[in-house]
């Protein structure tokens, strides 16, 4: 198997972060909206019984969270 050498991707500077002064704290982040938040792309995980069930089929049992 051969591989073929590439060019790196240029450097290019990071404006878009903001300044660490001017930037304000984090808010504090709600542990259930954490906790609500589907771990394999993001979306909100609905309550069903015992089980948080996602849309894109991920889920965790009472056992996984409590």
């Amino acid at each position: 198997m051969t591989f073929e050498a590439r060019e790196p991707l240029p450097v290019r500077p990071i404006d878009w972060l903001p300044d660490t002064d001017d930037a304000s704290p984090p808010d504090e982040l709600d542990p259930a909206a954490i906790l609500l938040t589907c771990a394999n792309c993001g979306a909100q995980m609905l309550e069903r019984k015992c089980k948080l069930i996602c849309r894109c089929g991920y889920f965790l049992s009472c056992s996984d969270y409590s």
